[in-house]
């Protein structure tokens, strides 16, 4: 049997510009997820600690981070740590992954595609490396074929997988998993897209390729637990996957309508119960809807303050006020023809999402209204 962790897109040293005053400390909490992913390798005992791409960032990169890096990776030296740059660390002369000296068992895939054999394992681990930040061809199309001689073969690669997981993504790298599966390959780790995803071998039917997903969330789409794979390849060749928490902190990201709060003191109180089970370690991203008094308007400063318990506690504020829409179109002021207009837009729209664009400018205009009448 062959074991490995399977990684991708830390983006380590990534501008996380929203976070500001923050931004050291979740540098710490990527560093601490880095170090989680090790005592995994050291505690299972690993054949390889795959990395599939954007470890650790081109632009921004910290000579402080790389070290750090090296040290972690020698820390698990012989086991091997097989790293395949993606579109934010490419392999460029002088990126760290050239300038600094790496432990021995830190092998490299460079923009020519490479085949390390370990015949103590009987395996080849393959690989392919950006060369600069956009690449818009299929890698596979110069892949030279598996060596022979070995029981398994193992691929790790930064790229888009074609299909309808990657249509939010820019695809750097296509490739398609009938491409994968003719190289040969038992298995293929894959990085790039943040979202984790499982894909089976077109014949075999069985776990084939995958996507780890990033292993401390980056932003909001990135919510819940965030995890690295470990895999096993049986005898038979069969692959066995497993998703591990690694993440030092979950992005929750929640809508809470006000339900008829008309107070600070009442909604204060409305979030408490809401957000009950939400950890103070947590990043939430609160979004306030629904309609209110036209008297009452939430104040985020406040609402920030009061849950400052949480390490992130961000509030946006959607709602609108209870104002009388139906008079006010009636009387014929300037707002009144304003809402009129949009009705009569929301009448004639050709798509549910042009209906919900039109809906959002209504809610904008009640709020001006609501604030105007404070």
């Amino acid at each position: 049997m062959l074991s490995f962790i399977h990684t991708a897109d830390v983006h380590l040293d990534a501008p996380l510009h929203t976070l500001s005053e923050l931004y050291e400390l979740r540098q710490d909490d990527f560093r601490k997820t880095m170090r989680a992913i090790r005592d995994l390798v050291l505690d299972r005992q690993v054949d390889f600690w795959l990395i599939a791409g954007d470890l650790l960032e081109y632009h921004g990169g910290r000579r402080s981070t790389a070290l750090f890096l090296r040290d972690l990776f020698a820390s698990v030296a012989p086991i091997p740590v097989c790293i395949a740059p993606g579109n934010h660390d490419p392999w460029r002369p002088d990126s760290f992954y050239q300038t600094l000296e790496w432990s021995g068992n830190v092998h490299w895939f460079t923009p020519e595609w490479g085949a390390y054999e370990f015949p103590e394992k009987s395996c080849v681990v393959y690989g392919w490396g950006f060369p600069q930040a956009h690449v818009y061809e299929s890698p596979l199309t110069s892949f030279p074929g598996k060596l022979g001689g070995y029981q398994r073969h193992v691929m790790v690669l930064h790229g888009s997988l074609l299909g309808k997981e990657t249509e939010e993504h820019h695809p750097y790298a296509p490739i398609n998993l009938q491409g994968l599966a003719d190289t040969g390959m038992d298995y293929v780790a894959l990085g790039h897209i943040h979202k984790p995803g499982q894909f089976l071998h077109p014949v075999r039917k069985t776990p084939f390729a995958a996507y780890p997903g990033s292993p401390e969330g980056l932003n909001t789409k990135e919510e819940g637990a965030r995890c690295v794979l470990y895999g096993e390849i049986d005898e038979s060749g069969k692959v066995a996957l497993e998703a591990v928490p690694v993440g030092q902190r979950q992005i929750s990201k929640r809508e809470i309508s006000l339900d008829g709060a008309e107070t600070m003191e009442l909604l204060v109180e409305h979030l408490e119960q809401n957000l009950a089970s939400e950890q103070s370690t947590d990043m939430l991203y609160i979004t306030l809807t629904g309609e209110r008094a036209a008297h009452f308007i939430p104040s985020t400063a406040v609402l920030q303050q009061r849950f400052s318990r949480f390490f992130l506690f961000q509030v946006t504020d959607q709602t609108w006020p209870d104002v009388d829409a139906d008079k006010l179109i009636a009387d014929g002021g300037i707002w009144g023809k304003w809402l009129a207009k949009l009705a009569q837009r929301e009448d004639q729209a050709a798509s549910e999402a042009e209906r919900d664009v039109i809906r959002q400018s209504r809610r904008e205009v009640l709020a001006r209204i609501g604030g105007s009448a404070r």
